[in-house]
């Protein structure tokens, strides 16, 4: 008797500790899905607002974490880091730890071996913003609708980002991927369209691409010099940089070459245009509200070497004047940069790089091809790294 005796509470025990184990592994599963639904919002957040944002990042695993039941607060502790402080995502700025403490689990039967007060779980996870694909179009504007109706675009490779939504009615559209925030109230007009890449899919919103492309975040960083800057009205002339005009109007057959400062008027009506070998970089400040280029042909390249390398426009974020293509025949080899401002666009040629608009009008627009741009893909979507 007193062997069975012990034989069957060493038995329960045994029994007792496989439950309590069973509910700690259970607990454990539920807190480490917790801990990466955290992760993925964080790395969300990311995405949409630009890496190495550690509020962003915080409030959004904060909130996915108590979503699933582990407030921090209390016995739950909830760390986040942007960038992670180690293992192999270290000082990554488009990554994001989450690290979920839980303390004073209560058990049954284990209190009574050294557990009085409960076990302690801890599960972690890494968000990854994860760039997949390379953008052609960005449209930033986050409260107007963009035209982009009886178009023809054919860029299977590239993707359009929107932040709002667009009136696609009548187009053909051939994209690798077509992504739009659906800010601003309005709905997509998909009426007549053909998608023979990808549909419409709904997004987060997207950030400004540029602190991304060396050449942008260059200028944005590092504007030119704009003293001794003259006013030119010519034909038939080439321009060669790093030069500034505080007024530039161009008719006939022109050449541009360098770094092209300006400071006021920009006009290149009923011009053809074109870049030397070296390619050129237009830098337009603040107080570049009038541009005009319609009825004109504009073959401009970007320099693909130097501080400005892949830019062929960039305009300040602070002009938000619309900037009018009406009517040119543009083949853009490069960023082609107006964050803040509605442009209008028709009669486009067929060579692109990134557009980065604020809003656009591409209504009856024909031709528009973008190639596969050569600074990279810049929309990034979260992923579950480690």
């Amino acid at each position: 008797m007193p062997l069975v005796a012990l034989c069957l509470a060493a038995l329960l025990g045994f029994a007792g500790l496989s439950v309590d184990v069973g509910f700690l592994e259970y607990k454990q599963q539920a807190q480490q899905s917790a801990t990466d639904a955290a992760a993925i919002g964080a790395a969300q957040q990311l995405a949409s607002k630009g890496c190495n944002n550690q509020s962003s990042a915080t409030t959004a695993a904060d909130t996915d974490a108590t979503s699933n039941g582990y407030t921090n607060g209390g016995n739950v502790t909830v760390t986040v880091n942007n960038p992670p402080t180690s293992g192999p995502y270290l000082n990554n700025t488009c990554a994001v730890a989450v690290t979920i403490t839980s303390q004073k689990i209560s058990t049954w039967f284990s209190q009574g071996f050294g557990f009085a007060n409960g076990a302690t779980e801890t599960t972690q996870a890494v968000g990854l913003v994860s760039y997949t694909g390379p953008g052609c179009l960005y449209l930033l504007n986050t409260t107007q609708q963009n035209d982009l109706t009886n178009l023809d675009i054919q860029s299977p490779k590239c993707g359009i980002y929107m932040n709002t939504t667009a009136n696609m009615s009548n187009s053909t559209i051939n994209v690798a991927s077509l992504l739009y925030a659906g800010l601003g109230g309005t709905t997509n007009n998909v009426s007549g369209a053909t998608f023979s890449g990808a549909s419409p899919q709904v997004s987060l919103p997207f950030a400004d691409p540029c602190p991304k492309i060396p050449g942008c975040n260059y200028l944005a960083a590092n504007p030119p010099p704009m003293t001794s800057c003259s006013n030119e009205n010519a034909s038939g002339v080439s321009l060669t940089g790093p030069v500034c005009y505080s007024g530039l109007s161009l008719s006939g057959t022109d050449t541009v070459c360098g770094v092209i400062a300006l400071t006021g008027q920009f006009h290149l009506n009923n011009a053809t245009v074109t870049t030397c070998a070296a390619g050129v970089t237009f830098y337009m400040a603040n107080g570049v509200s009038d541009t005009n280029f319609s009825s004109s042909n504009l073959t401009l390249t970007a320099p693909t070497t130097g501080n400005t390398a892949n830019v062929v426009m960039y305009r300040v974020p602070s002009q938000t004047s619309a900037v009018d293509f009406s009517t040119c025949t543009c083949a853009w080899t490069g960023v082609v940069y107006f964050p803040t401002a509605k442009v209008n666009v028709s009669n486009v040629g067929s060579n692109y790089s990134v557009l980065i608009f604020g809003q656009a009008n591409f209504s009856n627009s024909a031709d528009f091809n973008d190639t596969v741009p050569s600074t990279g893909a810049f929309v990034g979507t979260a992923v579950l790294g480690q």
